[in-house]
């Protein structure tokens, strides 16, 4: 008891001067006096509920509500959030401004560069963020202190991340940022927002098979039981006869009786436990239902990830063979480098989706033979944007169709165009991801690096392969594999190239597992652009006045209720970033 007091002696001394640094000497004062009042209060209270109301009351008195769980009170809460989140955004904003600048080096010739990052877009993009943080922590604690203990926070926080979006969302004066923003969270809220709902759902058919087996498990018990019952009566009637028993009924009752072990759960058969137990019909029903709900939960644990970057892939391809123009123009640069079609056709390679596009426009059949002993280029120069493209192609060689010289014009063999292009994409993602990987070592894993160095090099260099090699597969597929349709049916087809970007999107299978979310959510969010871009085109819709507004609100909604109430459901990084922004309410 000794040592323990001087233990407990020793952190409260500690804890005091750790304190002492934080505050200064009035607010020391203010604690202090605190302090008395507060043991003054305590002797003249002895009941429980007399300690649970001074509890109360000091809540109420320090401005917080007993929810929350913040530091300090609540409106301290909103100011501190508001000054440190404009800060941090303001920072960020300004450093992704200077960092090219230092990489091309220009800063130190010209370091009045640094001057341009403290900018009015710089400003409006951290009041942005600054609003964002700071309203949803004061409408949150509104919230709470209106409906009190008996309201949901599922419900306070969806309200107050909704009305967070709403205010903030217009003081970004950019307006491609607000939209980048807004898809970005759109997509975070959907991908959450299922995972939420489903693994909910899965929890509760988890609950009705556990009762089913309980079910069936009680039901085998009893008739196993009155077995046993039987067995017994059957042995005492026979000692009473004179009669010498055929078995030995000690070995049988306690074989019937003994209740250690349970049968092997498996109600869709019949199941052996010292007796024959036949299920019902119903009992069957039930076990086929819950057998397929426990392969779709494993199914969809397991392969959602790769069949959401299949599907948006395709769609992708979709939009890059038939409406180019419709795609973000960076991301299309960055398609071009990384299959090597900017290195085919410098500055024109769009057209060759455009004339493709438009020759799968006028045509009915779908075929583009090229006729024996014509060279490919002079075929080219007769079709739209011909004359540019032509350029590109040997005098000579010789194609059977139209697309198969498009797409790989420097030889007529398909499977060496495949190889083409991924002996191309390859190094281009080497450079891509090399630093990238790097970069993710130094900063979140620097002591590793000097204790064991070789083993984090082996990590980089297999990590940067299977990822390169993942792209440049991916990029080769999209818009090499509709050669194997087109020759295979003799023609081109739409389903060719949607063919196409399926394989394109199960490339994905070669990266790591925990991998395929990111990457799925990544290009699914670009398949969301582009084919919001493409309806518009076709006028199947029109573009809706403040939607950003509204899309950035209502996944503010979703995405703030999740973490308020089952932060487990974010991965483990996005929790850690969305807590570091918001912090803890």
């Amino acid at each position: 008891m000794e040592n323990t007091s001087q233990l407990v002696n020793v952190f409260v001394e500690g804890l005091a001067r750790l304190t002492s640094y934080a505050l200064t000497d009035k607010e020391k004062e203010a604690v202090v006096h605190g302090f008395h009042k507060f043991h003054e209060r305590l002797e003249r209270m002895s009941s429980t509920s007399s300690l649970r109301q001074l509890a109360i009351e000091s809540q109420n008195q320090s401005g917080k509500v007993p929810r929350c769980q913040h530091e300090g009170t609540c409106m301290q809460n909103a100011i501190r959030g508001l000054l440190r989140t404009f800060l941090v955004g303001f920072g960020v904003k300004w450093g992704l401004e200077a960092v090219p600048h230092l990489i091309s080096l220009r800063l130190f010739t010209r370091p009045s560069l640094l001057l341009r990052g403290f900018s009015r877009d710089t400003t409006s993009f951290a009041s942005f963020l600054a609003v964002l943080v700071s309203s949803y922590k004061a409408i949150l604690c509104t919230m709470r202190h209106i409906r009190g203990e008996k309201g949901s926070d599922y419900t306070n926080s969806l309200v107050a991340g909704m009305l967070a979006g709403l205010i903030s969302a217009k003081l970004d004066r950019s307006t491609s940022r607000r939209n980048a923003i807004s898809l970005y969270l759109f997509s975070r809220a959907l991908q959450y927002g299922t995972v939420w709902v489903f693994e909910r759902w899965a929890s509760r058919q988890q609950t009705e098979d556990d009762k089913l087996r309980s079910r069936w498990m009680k039901r085998a018990h009893s008739v196993d039981v009155v077995s046993a019952t039987r067995r017994k009566l059957e042995r005492e009637a026979v000692e009473e006869a004179g009669v010498e028993p055929r078995v030995n009924w000690d070995a049988e009752w306690n074989a019937d009786t003994k209740m250690d072990t349970e049968p092997e759960w498996n109600p869709q058969t019949t199941i052996s436990w010292s007796t024959t137990v036949e299920p019902s019909l119903e009992t069957k029903r039930e076990a086929r239902r819950s057998h397929f709900v426990r392969s779709a939960i494993h199914w969809a644990r397991s392969y959602a990830p790769a069949a959401l970057m299949t599907f948006s892939v395709t769609v992708i391809t979709y939009v890059l063979v038939f409406h180019v123009e419709s795609m973000p123009t960076g991301y299309v640069h960055l398609l071009f480098k990384s299959s090597g079609f900017d290195a085919l056709y410098p500055g024109k390679a769009a057209l060759v989706f455009k004339a493709v596009a438009q020759k799968m426009a006028e045509s009915t059949t779908g075929k583009f033979t090229i006729p024996d002993g014509m060279p490919t280029k002079q075929f080219v120069s007769q079709i739209p944007f011909g004359d540019t493209l032509a350029k590109s192609f040997d005098d000579h060689i010789h194609h059977n169709t139209l697309t198969c010289g498009l797409f790989h014009p420097s030889t007529t063999s398909c499977a060496l165009g495949m190889a083409n292009s991924f002996s191309r994409g390859f190094p281009f993602a080497m450079k891509m991801y090399v630093p990238l990987n790097i970069a993710v070592q130094v900063m979140f894993k620097r002591g590793i690096i000097l204790k064991d160095p070789m083993s984090v090099l082996l990590k980089i260099i297999k990590s940067s392969t299977r990822s390169s090699a993942f792209f440049a597969l991916m990029s080769m597929a999209i818009l090499q594999a509709p050669c194997i349709f087109r020759n295979m049916l003799g023609r081109d087809t739409v389903l060719g190239y949607i063919a196409g970007g399926i394989f394109g999107g199960l490339a994905v299978l070669t990266e790591v597992r925990s991998r395929h979310i990111e990457l799925g959510m990544y290009c699914f969010l670009r398949a969301l652009q582009m084919a919001w871009n493409v309806g518009i085109k076709k006028g199947m819709w029109s573009n809706v006045r403040h939607g950003e507004v509204m899309m950035l609100s209502a996944s503010m909604a979703v995405l703030m209720s999740i973490f308020q109430n089952d932060p487990t459901t974010f991965t483990l990084t996005y929790r850690s970033i969305i807590t570091r922004v918001f912090g803890k309410n």
